[in-house]
């Protein structure tokens, strides 16, 4: 048994157990990013469900030893069988595995699949006429995992594939959500909490390095700024992981890092042609590192081309505004002139990154709960010529729309921050006419004039946990 206490995961967990629970074969593929914690939830699947488990991992090396290694994994839960013993070949191997699974449930799980496949490529046709010839007499459990997102997802869903059609369930392993990340960090206030999802994101491996014992620009300085720790390569192996030849894939991201969000401004602070930009941004958002986001005051969401561009991952954020343009420095001085850069204007990265994006997604549950005056369609950002909001909530049939300000510093929000608001709000053009909601999130809170002549209209949220004042 792992010596790890197994945290989060309820959810997954959930759906692994109903597939493994079914009285008949099931093949699940489960894919994410580095870090995500797919191996640990998989291995305590398996120790934890009472049907027989099975786990091998791929890796780089020549088929021959892979099957090698994947025989004596196999032998080791096939009694009588020494586990010397090598199968003459991966289709004996894989009938083996089935045929175990004949009486009752077994749970198998070939981790890094991208690395078998990679090494024996006839892998997947393989497994697709085994898949089909034995599964019906069958109950094994197939798990079948990667970290390479591109490759796991075209080799089940693209209808080119063999194994396309095969998979019971497809799951991608997301981060763990803002709100359980105490579970990991205790000790942390909610305000540290938001600063360090501004760092880590909801990676559990990121998150288990972390002290919460210390404050989180210790933890800043001893884990991302020294040299020669966890994450002194983590950043280049992500996007290696996807890209065979990052270089100018790398200069698109120290651009998006530096604050260019559009393709004209990436263009030229990236030294590409704006005509080739377009593809190379198609593909960091296909593969998750980047995403679109739209203006919200744009009803055809389809044509519209009101649209920026940014880094997904928190981390990765960080990594890209602090610490890739000074490539040296970690070296240089043991990160001493990199934590100073970083103190100074960790609280503005903070407000514009996981603040802002920790209030719309809050701004979204209250309005799933009924706790706003409509229901949105959309809630994220908006802006024109004349204005950029941090938090806009819309239902364009309803011609409702909340507009919203963050600020994470350490003065409290006043009457001239909403008088800001609704006057900015109005330079949203398209959005005349519809009625209107504010909402204000603070760190720091609000001044007791604002809380005491507080309209109807106006919603107040203070803290890293968003509570609701008035």
């Amino acid at each position: 048994m792992s010596s790890k206490p197994f945290k989060n995961r309820t959810f997954e967990l959930a759906e692994l157990n109903a597939l493994a629970d079914s009285k008949k074969a099931q093949m699940l593929v489960l894919y994410g990013r580095r870090r995500i914690g797919k191996t640990s939830l998989l291995k305590h699947w398996g120790e934890t469900h009472k049907a027989p488990s099975f786990y091998w991992t791929g890796y780089r090396t020549t088929s021959e030893q892979l099957l090698e290694s994947f025989s004596a994994r196999l032998a080791g839960i096939t009694p009588g069988v020494s586990t010397d013993f090598t199968f003459k070949n991966w289709e004996a191997a894989l009938v083996h595995l089935f045929k175990l699974a004949e009486k009752k449930a077994v749970i198998a799980v070939i981790d890094e699949f991208p690395y078998l496949v990679e090494m024996e490529p006839s892998i997947p046709s393989l497994l697709q006429r085994l898949w089909d010839e034995q599964a019906p007499k069958s109950r094994l459990i197939l798990a079948l995992c990667g970290s390479h997102y591109h490759m796991m997802h075209e080799e089940f869903a693209s209808s080119r594939k063999p194994l396309y059609g095969r998979a019971s369930r497809h799951i991608i392993l997301e981060e763990i959500a803002p709100s359980e990340l105490n579970l990991f960090l205790p000790r942390y206030s909610s305000e540290q909490i938001v600063e360090t999802y501004g760092v880590t994101g909801g990676v559990p491996a990121y998150l288990e390095l972390w002290d919460d014992s210390r404050p989180v620009m210790h933890n800043i300085k001893d884990l991302l700024l020294r040299p020669a720790t966890f994450f002194s390569q983590e950043a280049i192996l992500l996007i290696q992981d996807e890209i065979a030849e990052p270089r100018t894939y790398l200069g698109i991201l120290q651009a998006l890092g530096s604050g260019f969000k559009t393709p004209k401004q990436i263009a030229d602070a990236s030294g590409l042609h704006l005509n080739h930009i377009g593809k190379y941004l198609a593909t960091l958002v296909n593969l998750r590192f980047v995403r679109r986001v739209l203006s919200e005051d744009s009803e055809n969401r389809r044509t519209s081309r009101n649209s920026k561009y940014e880094i997904c991952d928190p981390y990765l954020r960080f990594h890209f505004q602090f610490l890739y343009p000074y490539p040296d420095m970690r070296q240089f001085d043991g990160g001493g002139w990199l934590a100073e850069r970083v103190k100074e204007q960790f609280a503005s990265f903070i407000g514009k990154t996981s603040y802002e994006e920790l209030a719309r997604r809050h701004v979204q549950r209250m309005g799933d709960a009924a706790e706003l005056s409509f229901h949105p369609q959309y809630v994220g950002r908006a802006w024109n010529r004349a204005v950029e909001l941090d938090l806009v909530a819309i239902n364009w049939q309803d011609k409702s729309v909340l507009y919203g300000e963050c600020k994470w510093t350490s003065k409290k929000m006043s009457g001239k921050d909403l008088d800001s608001l609704k006057e900015r709000s109005e330079k949203l053009t398209k959005l005349k006419g519809f009625k209107a909601q504010y909402v204000l999130a603070s760190k720091s809170g609000f001044t007791a004039a604002l809380t005491r002549k507080l309209p109807d209209e106006v919603i107040l949220l203070q803290g890293g946990d968003f509570r609701r004042i008035g």
